[in-house]
């Protein structure tokens, strides 16, 4: 009698009629795994846009079959279209701002470096300039460095790309690095008088000029600082 009450109560009921609601949901949640997974799971690939990256080259008057061909093989395809844009507004051809656009790992930073340092070059230092944003590992601080020397003490382009591009950045705690494989043991060098049997007269010979050794070992590398 006891429990028929208990079962007959709203508030059980509404218990027993929530836990078959849960029960039923569940059994349905499988088939529709596909599309939760599309709506919440799936990650997407706006990040490679080729449409922008096709519509940039073809605006910078890049030719049909090379802007497919560097689209497509671009990692970031919008970022490369971003980098010939920003680069062929200058005076700068099509061809040359792709040829550095896809050689370099970092697009948007090369052509703000090659768009920094134009602003201040003569036409005659752009293929300096190219060069440079496309060899620097960080573009955007070789610039600033090119551009700041080059105004402060009134050096041509050509001469703070050399000496940007050139600095090197040795830590006084790291090692420079020794490639493997690499000879960097000292050489074995002859004794200058060799032994001498005895009633033997050892011959007098000149003396041998000291040897420079080079400051860097065979196979070291030497870390670029931009």
């Amino acid at each position: 009698m006891l429990m028929r009450n208990v079962m007959q109560s709203r508030g059980m009921r509404g218990a027993i009629g929530a836990i078959v609601t849960g029960s039923l949901v569940g059994l349905a949640i499988p088939a529709k795994a596909g599309v939760l997974d599309d709506v919440f799971f799936r990650r997407t690939v706006d990040d490679a846009n080729y449409a922008e990256c096709a519509r940039d080259l073809a605006r910078s008057n890049v030719t049909a079959a090379l802007a497919a061909e560097a689209c497509a093989n671009a990692t970031r395809p919008e970022d490369l279209g971003v980098c010939v844009s920003r680069i062929t507004r200058g005076q700068v051809s099509a061809d040359d701002a792709l040829s550095v656009c896809r050689r370099v790992r970092r697009p948007v930073a090369a052509a703000n470096c090659v768009v920094d340092i134009s602003q201040k070059a003569p036409p005659t230092a752009f293929g300096n300039v190219l060069e440079g944003c496309r060899q620097s590992l960080l573009p955007e601080r070789f610039s600033k460095c090119v551009v700041d020397l080059s105004r402060e003490l009134k050096l041509a382009t050509d001469q703070s790309i050399a000496n940007c591009i050139g600095a090197v950045d040795f830590a006084g705690d790291i090692p420079p690095t020794v490639l493997p494989g690499a000879n960097t043991t000292s050489p074995v060098v002859s004794p200058i008088n060799p032994p001498v049997s005895p009633g033997q007269t050892a011959p007098i010979q000149s003396p041998t000029p000291p040897t420079t050794t080079p400051k860097t070992a065979p196979g070291t590398v030497i870390p670029q600082r931009f």
